[in-house]
């Protein structure tokens, strides 16, 4: 009874944007767990959250609401025991659900631990949808801070091992791997295993669709920034290398051609030499030319008439450059070539002129710290060419207050010089020797 059979006929598909759900759904954002060790004493890496991570997309949402406290209670297990045994009772029910094109991803927040301490943890997190239509205490998670909430993990995947923690000096549960079964809405007075795990409105995930176009918009921008310049940059390269070659191409030629003129043979004259090079060019730039534009070519007394101004004027200046212009050339590079080496032997002459002058300067200021022993001023001497005038005192000068250098000292000294070359004019006699004043006294008593 009541079969339904589908027919032939294609079926016509209704096309519906990513915004297009049902209006009786809230999104939410959850902090799942965070990376290390925690409270529950087992402790989770990020690459094995990574790898649970792949089983979080479709995962329900789960809660155990208490009317008479209005709000959510812990899990909402129930031992029940009858004439039937012992057995255990799930007392929550599913309040949405984790979408299977969720954003999954880790996130750092700052928070505060059980002793106090400012941390930073690292959380794995996803967004989730909420049937706040059919359910109104599913709002709760949707206001203020949201509800806290804990994750659970399918007992029959969960694998793991015990380990002895070295900073603790107690045993964790190393979990290797694992499914999650749900995640649970707990209560505002239930403690979660990972202290900051949470069920909210979206605070960080609203930004990411903003944050997507944005970035698409300025990677598409550096990439077409980046595939000019790269264009830009080969064309200059090109441009560049055609330049050098044909600069080279000109200076061999112009070699060439100089070679002949310098050395000519008895049957070569400067005719010979100016058609020769007329020839050469002519030459070139045939062979420039493409094999279609050669055979539409027109015989070469119809191609002379068809020829414009500016090419005549230039085949008429080539007529009149001369071995005399050459010669005349030359004579001026040489020339130049000799008063540029001129000029390059006295730069470095004023240069070395320069250095002495300053090097003069630096040893009479270095000479000026007699307060300083070498030892001190080691470093400013065997720097001395790179330090300036400038540096080389400030220097000195620091290493001097550094060692509480006593400035008066040379003024005393100065002063202590001055008195011991004072001579008293008066008093000579007692600078004369004894025995001169002997004989004095013997020649006046006679």
């Amino acid at each position: 009874m009541h079969q339904s059979v589908a027919t032939i006929h294609s079926p016509e598909f209704i096309n519906l944007k990513p915004l297009d759900i049902n209006p009786l759904m809230s999104s939410c954002e959850i902090k799942v767990l965070y990376i290390g060790e925690n409270r529950n004493r087992s402790y989770i890496s990020k690459e094995v959250a990574t790898e649970m991570a792949k089983t979080l997309r479709g995962a329900p949402i789960v809660g155990y609401y208490r009317e008479d406290k209005g709000d959510f209670a812990d899990h909402g297990d129930r031992v029940i025991i009858d004439d039937e045994g012992i057995r255990f009772e799930c007392m929550t029910k599913p309040y949405g659900f984790v979408s299977p094109d969720a954003k999954v991803w880790f996130q750092k927040f700052e928070e505060v631990d059980d002793f106090g301490n400012v941390i930073i943890r690292e959380y794995l997190m996803t967004t989730g949808f909420l049937w706040t239509g059919q359910f109104e205490e599913a709002r709760q998670a949707l206001e203020g801070d949201g509800q806290p909430q804990s994750m659970e993990l399918d007992e029959k995947t969960l694998n793991g091992e015990w380990s002895k923690s070295i900073k603790r000096y107690m045993e964790l549960f190393i979990i290797n791997d694992a499914i999650f079964s749900k995640l649970c809405i707990l209560g505002e007075d239930v403690e979660p295993c990972f202290e900051g795990s949470s069920v909210k409105a979206p605070e960080v995930s609203a930004s990411f669709t903003k944050v997507d176009n944005e970035f698409k918009n300025t990677l598409y921008s550096m990439m077409q920034q980046l595939q000019y310049a790269l264009k830009g940059g080969q064309e200059e390269m090109q441009d560049v290398t055609e330049a050098k070659i044909s600069a080279e191409e000109q200076v061999k030629v112009d070699e060439v051609n100089t070679a002949e003129i310098e050395n000519p043979t008895e049957d070569t004259s400067s005719a010979s030499v100016e058609t020769e090079f007329v020839k050469k060019e002519d030459e070139e730039k045939k062979e420039e030319k493409p094999a279609e534009e050669k055979k539409d070519e027109a015989p070469a007394e119809d191609k002379k008439d068809e020829k414009p101004a500016e090419d005549k004027k230039d085949e008429d200046n080539k007529k009149k450059f001369s071995l005399e212009d050459y010669e005349e050339l030359s004579t001026k590079y040489s020339e130049l070539e000799s008063k540029y080496t001129a000029l390059e032997e006295m730069c470095e002459e004023l240069t070395k002129f320069k250095n002495q002058v300053e090097d003069d300067k630096k040893d009479a200021l270095i000479k000026s710290f007699c307060m300083l022993s070498d030892e001190d001023k080691k470093d400013v001497i065997e720097n001395k060419s790179k330090y300036s005038l400038d540096d080389i005192e400030a220097k000195l000068s620091v290493i001097c207050v550094r060692k509480k250098v006593n400035f008066n000292l040379e003024e005393e000294s100065e002063e202590t010089a001055q008195v011991a070359t004072t001579y008293n004019l008066h008093d000579a006699e007692e600078s004369v020797p004894g025995w001169i004043s002997a004989l004095r006294n013997t020649k006046n008593s006679k």
